[in-house]
């Protein structure tokens, strides 16, 4: 088997959000999954695929903590980041732990993004 797959990617709304994203200068991570079928494992499908709210729930599990975080930091840049760099990677590792389906496929793509870092999409 010696074929070659092509997968087009739309990642416009990303690259928007990136975007928008750094021009702010405030401490910024984003939790996403790297599968174009994490959101309908996310929120269920109306074929009868299941919510199963991996995501959502690991960002429930860890909003208090990056609130007192936030009123701990008050005007300190650098722990502000701290915090938002430990929640996020907490969160990315609550959502892969409770990702459905164990092919890893899922589990493997969910990852940080630093929308402040430079980036390059290669479609």
């Amino acid at each position: 088997m010696s074929g070659q797959v092509t997968v087009k990617v739309d990642d416009s709304g990303l690259r928007k959000l990136l975007s928008i994203l750094q021009k702010n200068e405030r401490p910024v991570r984003i939790v996403a999954d790297g599968v174009e079928y994490g959101v309908h494992q996310e929120f269920g499908t109306s074929r009868g695929v299941p919510a199963t709210m991996f995501m959502t729930r690991a960002v429930e599990k860890h909003r208090n903590e990056l609130t007192q975080a936030i009123k701990q930091a008050g005007g300190d840049f650098t722990m502000l980041e701290n915090a938002v760099v430990k929640v996020a990677f907490d969160v990315e590792k609550d959502a892969k732990d409770n990702a459905p389906w164990d092919t890893g496929a899922l589990r493997n793509s969910i990852h940080v993004v630093d929308p402040g870092a430079n980036y390059s999409f290669e479609v």
